[in-house]
């Protein structure tokens, strides 16, 4: 089994849904997620959570040191962008890992091993959950010397790094490496892809319909999307498809729940998900 490790900064204070984040990691036994944030750990996080305690203002110390830069931007939500240089950052953290990823935490997993199957992992380098681009709330990379430093070859990366304003950097830029000559007929596409982007002979970029209401249609061409999702001890399913999803990226209902109140639970081995929030342990 490939080993993996997900890279998370977080600064300020966690959000209200952090304790269904975190189940849903535990629930991945076999998958590390690496933490680094000014918030104190909790005493109850799993195992397969590694919490590393810095400032933001440390944290900015480090990746200007490690990337030789001046990165000194106000808000946290900058480090999306340095997301591609996260295997030099946290080179030492990574050491012994086959891979690393990012990954957002408006989100809840479902069996990630189900779909990052070893089958996937002996043939693949590159794994995103969009078809079409690098998605920042999923992706991880095969942690070789190789890669580590891949985002140098884009245009302007260090003006996008050391500039304040945020240039979604981890989704646009970096699947130039990737995903290019998309108005293409299909077997021109194909060819001018394998002959100007090698990256890609290695990666599997496949629609996980994690993200729905948004950009793209649900799995059956509509825009028909779930109302509700279903977590039980691991597995993620909804009431529009018969079919296992590798996790819920629940962006969209984000933003209706920042005008709402919500009583949290601890979450317990089942639970729905809607736009009014975290219902716990149904039909228990």
């Amino acid at each position: 089994m490939k080993s993996i490790a997900f890279i998370i900064p977080y600064f300020g204070p966690f959000p209200f849904w952090m304790d269904y984040f975190i189940a849903s990691c535990k629930a991945n036994p076999t998958i590390d997620f690496i933490f680094y944030s000014d918030n104190e750990k909790p005493e109850d996080w799993p195992s397969n959570i590694h919490y590393k305690k810095l400032t933001f203002s440390d944290y900015k110390i480090l990746v200007s040191r490690k990337l030789n830069i001046e990165f000194h931007p106000e808000s946290a939500y900058k480090v999306c962008d340095i997301r591609p240089a996260f295997p030099c950052i946290h080179e030492d953290d990574l050491k012994g890992y086959d891979f690393w990823g990012f990954c957002d935490i408006d989100l809840v997993f479902g069996n990630i091993r189900n779909f990052l199957t070893s089958g996937i992992l002996a043939k693949h380098h590159f794994f995103s959950a969009y078809e079409r681009r690098v998605s920042g709330h999923f992706f991880i990379c095969r942690n070789i010397p190789e890669y580590r430093n891949i985002y140098l070859e884009l245009n302007n990366w260090k003006q996008a790094f050391e500039d304040d304003k945020h240039h979604c950097f981890d989704e646009k830029a970096f699947s130039d490496l990737f995903v290019k000559f998309k108005n293409h007929p299909a077997f021109s596409k194909k060819l001018l892809t394998w002959l100007f982007l090698p990256y890609s002979r290695k990666a599997y970029f496949k629609d996980q319909f994690s993200t729905p209401g948004l950009r793209y249609d649900w799995e059956d061409g509509t825009r028909n999307f779930p109302s509700e999702w279903y977590w039980e001890e691991g597995t993620l399913t909804n009431n529009r498809s018969d079919n296992e999803f590798l996790y819920f990226h629940f962006l969209k209902w984000k933003r209706e729940w920042n005008s709402l109140e919500f009583n949290i639970e601890k979450p317990g081995k089942k639970w729905k998900i809607s736009i009014s929030g975290f219902e716990n342990d149904l039909g228990e």
